[in-house]
């Protein structure tokens, strides 16, 4: 290639490459195009250089870090500080360590200044611990061994470290060096003071709002996890984090041990509701609304206890609780009331009784009386007596059936209260049927309506066909668009179910993604043809899940009901069938008799 060739692919590498247009990257690609060798400059080979010098200490890795910096400001005056500054504290290294070494080697056989060789060896080490990678080394031992001298045999123009009131000299601290900002620090270290940051952060959460709230009846582990908790917030070296996390452990064995102990109360606890619920269930059969609320506990404390289920059947008591006060009350009305009654009747009787006496013996003196006179003017006024008695008489039965109709009336008034708020009741013992999700009947109803339909057909012998039904894809439609979509499936396929088969099928969720619909006088033939009809309608409508239109489909089993069957052998002959339907390909439906022939 030419120059002038050279140069356009020079300039054409540059916009590609998005480089700087500058005259340094100008002649390292054009360099490279033409194939001849690049000269390195000093600043890359001092880079080069400072790559391979070790980092085994901080000191040498802020030293690097330094040269570093000045390079990459290009400040050559820095530069030539830092060279300086070396060779002086090389020369200077040269010239202290036989003045620090002849300086300690008096300092130790020397006895005037009174301390033994045991304090001396241990502020020896003191100072290896702490400055044996350090540069200063060298001062700290001069300065160290000039104060094991007196004052008149001390070395002049050495600072010596001053002393504690034990005769131990105070080691000063190492020579400050120029900090660096965080962006200056190499890309691993920043990465790990995140990562430090970030797990401090999560530990201290984790414990403020995980363990500690959880440990309120344990005042002693209490107290250890808060104390934890301040300490990851002062743990800064190596040792206190080792320490932290060995104390952390310990507590949470401790934690797991008293976990499994609560766990195995619960379990407990559990068991005996089970059982008191089981022996209330037998007392209180005949109460169907009271044995619906215990169905309804057994059933929430017999699998994976979940809030929303407890708090569904607490306000459901409450209301059960709430009704049968009022219920209460209403019954010692009633009770009061026919008690009133009867006493008035009584009392009535009582009186229509001495009254009807007392009114014989005046109509008995009255005949008496018209027995032995003909004086007209006589017998009308014993006629006027009796006439005045007998409408005084009438009064009073009449007064007395008037009160007891009354009283009547209160009694028959308080009945109707106490018959329907036993309606009431039983409406409400009808939730416990009810699938909370979907609003078709839940297992129970299932199992009740199974009993109906069952009697049905033998007395009857009028076919009984039931149909499993399972939606395509489910664990999918979860995965994918979350459980809310997923419910919403479950809610729009009970929807479209109840709205396309017949008011007198029934229609159940057995659990999960699966519904049984009952089928009652259908045959085999017939009940396929309403889940086939049923599959085209589910086709033709979409729902909402996550803010997407969604389509969804499922497979089902029919079995038609023999006489030897069960409600678990034919269910267990739909589910088959509707296996065969899922591997089949699935939207389909198969009957009892497709699993046969299949088979076969």
């Amino acid at each position: 290639m030419t120059a002038s060739e050279i140069a356009r692919e020079t300039i054409k590498q540059m916009a590609v490459r998005r480089v700087e247009p500058t005259p340094d990257n100008y002649a390292q690609i054009y360099l490279e195009i033409s194939g001849k060798p690049a000269k390195e400059d000093a600043a890359s080979a001092l880079r080069k250089a400072l790559k391979q010098l070790p980092h085994d200490s901080m000191e040498q890795t802020n030293w690097v870090n330094r040269w570093e910096k000045v390079l990459k400001q290009d400040n050559w005056q820095g530069l030539a500080d830092l060279l300086k500054e070396a060779m002086l504290q090389q020369l200077s290294h040269s010239t202290k360590w036989p003045k620090a070494i002849r300086t300690l080697m008096q300092g130790w056989d020397d006895k005037r200044t009174g301390m033994d060789i045991g304090k001396k060896r241990e502020m020896l080490e003191r100072v290896l611990i702490n400055f044996g990678n350090d540069d200063t080394l060298s001062e700290k031992l001069l300065g160290m061994a000039n104060n094991w001298l007196p004052a008149d045999a001390r070395v002049e123009g050495v600072t010596a470290a001053p002393e504690s009131k034990d005769n131990t000299a105070v080691m000063a601290a190492p020579a400050a060096i120029e900090p660096l900002t965080k962006e200056e620090l190499p890309v691993e270290v920043q990465q790990f003071h995140s990562a430090y940051t970030i797990l401090q952060t999560l530990l201290k959460q984790t414990l403020h709002l995980g363990l500690i709230p959880r440990l309120e009846g344990y005042p002693d582990l209490q107290s250890e996890a808060v104390a934890l908790q301040e300490s990851t917030e002062r743990a800064k070296k190596l040792k206190e984090w080792e320490a932290l996390a060995k104390s952390l452990k310990a507590l949470l064995l401790r934690v797991e041990v008293i976990g499994a102990k609560e766990d195995d109360v619960r379990g407990d606890i559990i068991d005996l509701l089970h059982l008191l619920l089981s022996n209330i269930g037998e007392l209180v059969a005949d109460d169907s609304w009271l044995s619906g609320q215990v169905y309804a506990v057994q059933s929430i404390i017999g699998g994976p206890l979940d809030r929303a289920k407890l708090k569904l059947a607490e306000k459901s008591l409450k209301e059960v609780i709430y009704k049968q006060g009022l219920l209460k009350h209403s019954l010692i009305e009633a009770r009061n009331s026919f008690k009133t009654l009867i006493s008035s009747f009584i009392d009535k009787l009582k009186y229509m009784g001495d009254a009807s006496e007392l009114y014989g013996g005046k109509i008995e003196s009255y005949a008496q009386q018209l027995s032995q006179t003909d004086d007209l003017i006589k017998i009308n006024e014993l006629v006027n007596l009796l006439m005045r008695d007998t409408s005084v008489m009438q009064t009073d039965i009449m007064r007395s059936r008037d009160d007891l109709l009354n009283q009547q009336r209160v009694a028959s008034d308080t009945q109707q209260r106490i018959l329907k708020l036993q309606d009431e009741l039983t409406q409400l013992s009808e939730v416990v049927r009810i699938d909370q999700l979907t609003g078709v009947l839940n297992r129970r109803g299932m199992d009740e309506a199974f009993s109906t339909e069952i009697a049905r057909y033998r007395r009857n012998g009028e076919p009984l066909s039931v149909a499993l039904l399972d939606i395509d894809n489910f664990k999918f439609l979860n995965d994918q668009h979350g459980h809310a979509a997923g419910d919403t499936a479950l809610k729009h396929l009970a929807s479209v179910v109840k709205r396309t088969v017949r008011p007198t099928d029934i229609v159940t969720r057995m659990g999960g993604e699966e519904f049984v619909v009952i089928l009652p006088n259908t045959n085999l033939e017939e009940a396929v043809t309403t889940m086939s009809r049923l599959q085209r309608a589910l086709t033709k409508e979409y729902f909402l899940g996550n803010n997407q239109k969604l389509l969804i489909t499922f497979s089902a089993g029919v079995a038609l009901f023999q006489e030897e069957d069960d409600v678990a052998s034919i269910l267990l002959r739909a589910d088959q069938a509707m296996y065969l339907a899922k591997k089949s390909g699935k939207n389909r439906v198969m009957t009892d008799i497709d699993l046969q022939q299949n088979q076969a």
